[in-house]
Protein backbone atom coordinates (compact mmCIF):
# COMPACT_ATOMS: atom_id res chain seq x y z
CA UNK A 1 0.00 0.00 0.00
CA UNK A 2 1.05 3.55 -0.54
CA UNK A 3 0.73 6.46 1.86
CA UNK A 4 -1.39 9.57 1.56
CA UNK A 5 -0.09 13.08 2.08
CA UNK A 6 -2.03 16.13 3.24
CA UNK A 7 -1.61 19.59 1.70
CA UNK A 8 -2.97 22.49 3.73
CA UNK A 9 -3.27 24.91 0.82
CA UNK A 10 -3.27 24.16 -2.90
CA UNK A 11 -0.96 26.43 -4.88
CA UNK A 12 -3.07 26.07 -8.02
CA UNK A 13 -6.38 24.72 -9.29
CA UNK A 14 -6.83 21.00 -10.01
CA UNK A 15 -10.11 21.03 -11.94
CA UNK A 16 -10.01 17.26 -12.63
CA UNK A 17 -10.24 16.68 -8.88
CA UNK A 18 -12.52 19.61 -7.95
CA UNK A 19 -9.73 21.30 -6.00
CA UNK A 20 -9.33 25.08 -6.19
CA UNK A 21 -6.35 27.21 -5.29
CA UNK A 22 -6.25 27.60 -1.50
CA UNK A 23 -8.22 24.39 -0.76
CA UNK A 24 -6.73 21.70 1.39
CA UNK A 25 -6.46 18.24 -0.16
CA UNK A 26 -4.92 14.78 0.05
CA UNK A 27 -2.72 13.18 -2.58
CA UNK A 28 -1.20 9.75 -3.09
CA UNK A 29 0.63 8.00 -5.89
CA UNK A 30 1.78 4.54 -6.82
CA UNK A 31 5.16 3.71 -8.32
CA UNK A 32 5.10 4.32 -12.07
CA UNK A 33 1.51 5.53 -11.86
CA UNK A 34 -0.50 8.72 -11.79
CA UNK A 35 -1.00 10.97 -8.77
CA UNK A 36 -4.46 10.92 -7.20
CA UNK A 37 -5.92 13.88 -5.34
CA UNK A 38 -9.01 14.23 -3.16
CA UNK A 39 -10.54 16.78 -0.82
CA UNK A 40 -11.23 13.98 1.65
CA UNK A 41 -8.83 11.52 3.22
CA UNK A 42 -8.51 8.45 1.00
CA UNK A 43 -9.96 5.19 2.26
CA UNK A 44 -7.59 2.26 2.73
CA UNK A 45 -9.22 0.53 -0.24
CA UNK A 46 -8.01 3.39 -2.43
CA UNK A 47 -4.40 3.02 -1.32
CA UNK A 48 -3.74 -0.38 -2.85
CA UNK A 49 -3.43 -1.67 -6.38
CA UNK A 50 -4.36 -5.20 -5.37
CA UNK A 51 -7.83 -6.01 -6.67
CA UNK A 52 -8.34 -8.50 -3.85
CA UNK A 53 -7.22 -6.16 -1.06
CA UNK A 54 -9.17 -3.25 -2.48
CA UNK A 55 -12.36 -5.32 -2.52
CA UNK A 56 -11.65 -6.81 0.90
CA UNK A 57 -11.01 -3.40 2.47
CA UNK A 58 -14.05 -1.96 0.72
CA UNK A 59 -16.26 -4.65 2.30
CA UNK A 60 -14.92 -3.68 5.71
CA UNK A 61 -15.45 0.03 5.04
CA UNK A 62 -19.02 -0.57 3.88
CA UNK A 63 -19.77 -2.77 6.89
CA UNK A 64 -18.25 -0.19 9.23
CA UNK A 65 -20.38 2.60 7.73
CA UNK A 66 -23.56 0.52 7.93
CA UNK A 67 -22.86 -0.44 11.55
CA UNK A 68 -22.13 3.16 12.54
CA UNK A 69 -25.51 4.14 11.12
CA UNK A 70 -27.33 1.15 12.65
CA UNK A 71 -29.89 1.93 15.32
CA UNK A 72 -31.56 -1.45 15.79
CA UNK A 73 -31.00 -5.17 15.37
CA UNK A 74 -32.69 -5.16 11.95
CA UNK A 75 -30.14 -2.62 10.67
CA UNK A 76 -27.29 -4.73 12.02
CA UNK A 77 -28.70 -7.94 10.53
CA UNK A 78 -29.06 -6.21 7.16
CA UNK A 79 -25.46 -4.95 7.32
CA UNK A 80 -24.24 -8.44 8.21
CA UNK A 81 -26.17 -10.02 5.34
CA UNK A 82 -24.82 -7.51 2.82
CA UNK A 83 -21.26 -8.04 4.08
CA UNK A 84 -21.64 -11.82 3.93
CA UNK A 85 -22.89 -11.61 0.34
CA UNK A 86 -19.87 -9.49 -0.60
CA UNK A 87 -17.47 -11.76 1.27
CA UNK A 88 -18.89 -14.84 -0.43
CA UNK A 89 -18.64 -13.12 -3.82
CA UNK A 90 -14.98 -12.27 -3.19
CA UNK A 91 -14.35 -15.80 -1.92
CA UNK A 92 -15.95 -17.35 -5.02
CA UNK A 93 -13.96 -15.04 -7.30
CA UNK A 94 -10.71 -15.93 -5.53
CA UNK A 95 -11.54 -19.64 -5.62
CA UNK A 96 -12.27 -19.37 -9.35
CA UNK A 97 -8.90 -17.69 -9.95
CA UNK A 98 -7.16 -20.38 -7.92
CA UNK A 99 -8.93 -23.17 -9.82
CA UNK A 100 -7.90 -21.63 -13.16
CA UNK A 101 -4.21 -21.55 -12.23
CA UNK A 102 -1.89 -24.27 -13.49
CA UNK A 103 -1.26 -26.97 -10.89
CA UNK A 104 2.38 -25.92 -10.45
CA UNK A 105 1.32 -22.41 -9.42
CA UNK A 106 -1.43 -23.74 -7.15
CA UNK A 107 1.24 -25.65 -5.21
CA UNK A 108 3.59 -22.64 -5.14
CA UNK A 109 3.51 -19.60 -2.84
CA UNK A 110 0.92 -17.79 -4.98
CA UNK A 111 -1.56 -20.63 -4.77
CA UNK A 112 -0.96 -21.06 -1.07
CA UNK A 113 -1.57 -17.35 -0.49
CA UNK A 114 -4.83 -17.54 -2.41
CA UNK A 115 -5.91 -20.60 -0.42
CA UNK A 116 -5.10 -18.80 2.85
CA UNK A 117 -7.21 -15.85 1.73
CA UNK A 118 -10.10 -18.15 0.84
CA UNK A 119 -9.86 -19.79 4.28
CA UNK A 120 -9.76 -16.39 5.99
CA UNK A 121 -12.81 -15.21 4.04
CA UNK A 122 -14.64 -18.38 5.12
CA UNK A 123 -13.60 -17.65 8.71
CA UNK A 124 -14.89 -14.06 8.44
CA UNK A 125 -18.21 -15.21 7.00
CA UNK A 126 -18.60 -17.87 9.72
CA UNK A 127 -17.72 -15.26 12.35
CA UNK A 128 -20.47 -12.99 11.07
CA UNK A 129 -22.87 -15.95 11.22
CA UNK A 130 -22.00 -16.51 14.86
CA UNK A 131 -22.84 -12.95 15.97
CA UNK A 132 -25.67 -13.25 18.49
CA UNK A 133 -28.33 -10.57 18.14
CA UNK A 134 -30.86 -12.25 20.47
CA UNK A 135 -29.97 -10.13 23.55
CA UNK A 136 -30.35 -6.95 21.53
CA UNK A 137 -33.65 -8.14 20.02
CA UNK A 138 -34.96 -9.04 23.49
CA UNK A 139 -34.08 -5.61 24.85
CA UNK A 140 -35.69 -3.91 21.85
CA UNK A 141 -38.93 -5.84 22.36
CA UNK A 142 -38.80 -5.01 26.10
CA UNK A 143 -38.39 -1.35 25.23
CA UNK A 144 -41.38 -1.51 22.87
CA UNK A 145 -43.48 -3.15 25.60
CA UNK A 146 -42.50 -0.47 28.10
CA UNK A 147 -43.43 2.25 25.64
CA UNK A 148 -46.81 0.59 25.14
CA UNK A 149 -47.31 0.22 28.89
CA UNK A 150 -45.92 3.74 29.47
CA UNK A 151 -43.70 2.53 32.28
CA UNK A 152 -41.25 4.95 33.80
CA UNK A 153 -38.27 2.61 33.40
CA UNK A 154 -36.14 3.36 30.39
CA UNK A 155 -34.22 0.53 28.74
CA UNK A 156 -32.82 2.62 25.90
CA UNK A 157 -29.46 2.90 27.74
CA UNK A 158 -29.34 -0.89 27.93
CA UNK A 159 -30.16 -1.14 24.23
CA UNK A 160 -27.38 1.30 23.36
CA UNK A 161 -24.90 -0.60 25.50
CA UNK A 162 -25.78 -3.96 23.92
CA UNK A 163 -25.80 -2.36 20.46
CA UNK A 164 -22.24 -1.13 21.04
CA UNK A 165 -21.19 -4.57 22.30
CA UNK A 166 -22.66 -6.28 19.23
CA UNK A 167 -20.91 -3.82 16.89
CA UNK A 168 -17.60 -4.47 18.66
CA UNK A 169 -18.16 -8.22 18.31
CA UNK A 170 -18.78 -7.83 14.56
CA UNK A 171 -15.57 -5.83 14.12
CA UNK A 172 -13.72 -8.50 16.09
CA UNK A 173 -14.52 -11.31 13.63
CA UNK A 174 -12.60 -9.72 10.72
CA UNK A 175 -9.48 -11.86 10.25
CA UNK A 176 -7.38 -8.91 9.07
CA UNK A 177 -6.23 -10.27 5.74
CA UNK A 178 -3.07 -8.78 4.29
Amino acid sequence: MTSAHFVKKARKDYPDFGIKKGDSYWYWEFAFGPTYKSKTRPKPSQLTRSEFLSTYLSIGETLDGALQAATCSDDIQSAINEAKDSIEGLRDDTQSKLDNMPQQLQDADTGQLMQERIDQLDEWSAGLDSVDLSTLQDLESEEKDEIKDKKAEDTSDDVEEVLTTVKDEIFGVDPGIS
